[in-house]
């Protein structure tokens, strides 16, 4: 599995999370102590989590190679995920989309960086 980010989607990263900061693609999905409880959608969701570098996260335990380094991501979650993705900056919005269409129209950065996991 593989995530290409596009130039004007990383510019978007870097102004909004550290650059030193460990990122992670969450499915919103309710798991875990980053996503939101009690979510009922018929849409699926992600998002981008910067977390410190040495933040424990041990829902996340698969990694998503991308061309600016190694993602983490709920093991579980690749089932909605296609194996060659792209994350685009579009209409002021982060896209995520794959062999089979858009993903998510409107992926969130969340900058958790000062929080401990």
């Amino acid at each position: 599995m593989k995530l290409t980010i596009t130039d004007q989607a990383f510019a978007k990263l870097r102004e909004a999370v550290p650059a030193d900061s460990r990122l992670l693609l969450s499915f919103d999905d309710g798991v875990g102590p980053f996503s939101k409880v009690g979510v009922c959608s018929l849409d699926t969701s992600y998002d981008i989590i910067a977390v410190a570098k040495d933040a424990r996260t041990p829902d996340y335990e698969q990694t998503l190679a991308t061309n600016h380094g190694d993602w983490q991501l709920k093991g579980y979650s690749a089932v909605y995920l296609d194996n060659n993705m792209k994350l685009d900056f579009k209409n002021h919005q982060l896209v995520l989309s794959g062999e089979s269409g858009i993903l998510d129209s409107s992926v969130d950065i969340k900058d958790l960086t000062k929080q401990e996991a």
